[in-house]
C-alpha cells in the first residue's frame, strides 16, 4: 500500500459508498494493467461499482 493507492480507495469510498476494505480492493484492482482483469468477490456493492469502473466482474459465494 502507498499514499496514491490510499487516496483512491478514499475517493471510492465516498463516490461509491462503499466500505474502507472495499475501496481497498477496488483501488488495488484499478492498479492492476491487465486487459483481461477479473475482480472477483462475494460483495455485490464492490462488484457493482467495479462494474461501474469499468472492471470485469464475477462473483463467488
Amino acid at each position: 500500500m502507498d499514499d496514491s493507492l490510499i487516496r483512491q480507495a478514499a475517493d471510492l469510498t465516498e463516490a461509491q459508498a462503499l466500505r474502507a476494505y472495499d475501496a481497498v480492493h477496488l483501488a488495488a484492482a484499478l492498479q492492476v494493467v491487465e486487459a483481461d482483469l477479473v475482480l472477483v468477490a462475494g460483495d455485490q456493492a464492490l462488484l457493482t461499482a467495479a462494474e461501474s469502473v469499468g472492471l470485469m466482474v464475477t462473483a463467488v459465494g
